[in-house]
């Protein structure tokens, strides 16, 4: 039938040669493989940062007895250390975990909307002033500096000690958190 196979083994050549460039032209200009991610760093979790920061900022601020600080002194916005609060809360190991974070429950409810630029404190009554003796070495060591401090009437702190005591008691129900009646 043909008596001659040298142009169908040119065009077979040629076929082949073509296809063999354009698989080395697909090799080259193919995306790469996908990579694997980077392995995850150990560090401190965000919820730790977090809490890290609010302890050591309220360690740094000393609160002395009754004080009522305003929410926008916290070096996070309030709502994230109160997550971050419950996240530690169920995330927690041990008893003195669970203490640490009820600890800082009652830390935080002591930051409150509008208290304003100096924290406020309650007046002291005729009672506790008749109680501190004059002149003495005692005195000295209970006496407040009320340059920075706002000292309202008993009725006027009542309203934020009021928030307060009612933002501590759903924060404990949240938690399931048992309270000494006292």
């Amino acid at each position: 039938m043909f008596e001659d196979f040298t142009p169908f083994i040119i065009a077979l050549v040629v076929t082949f040669s073509f296809m063999i460039c354009i698989a080395i032209w697909n090799s080259i200009n193919a995306p790469q493989p996908p990579q694997k991610a980077p392995p995850i760093q150990p560090g401190p979790s965000r919820t730790r940062e977090i809490l890290a920061r609010f302890s050591e900022f309220y360690m740094n601020l000393n609160p002395e007895g009754e004080i009522i600080f305003d929410s926008g002194l916290l070096p996070d916005p309030k709502q994230h250390i109160v997550h971050a609060l419950y996240v530690g809360f169920d995330e927690s190991e041990n008893e003195d975990e669970r203490s640490a974070i009820e600890r800082g429950i009652r830390a935080i409810v002591k930051f409150q909307d509008r208290v304003g630029e100096l924290p406020i404190k309650k007046q002291m009554s005729e009672i506790e002033k008749n109680l501190i003796t004059p002149n003495s070495q005692d005195n000295e060591s209970t006496t407040v500096d009320t340059s920075n401090v706002n000292i309202l009437s008993e009725e006027e702190f009542q309203r934020f000690s009021v928030l307060r005591d009612k933002e501590l008691e759903v924060h404990f129900q949240h938690l399931k958190i048992e309270t000494a009646e006292e």
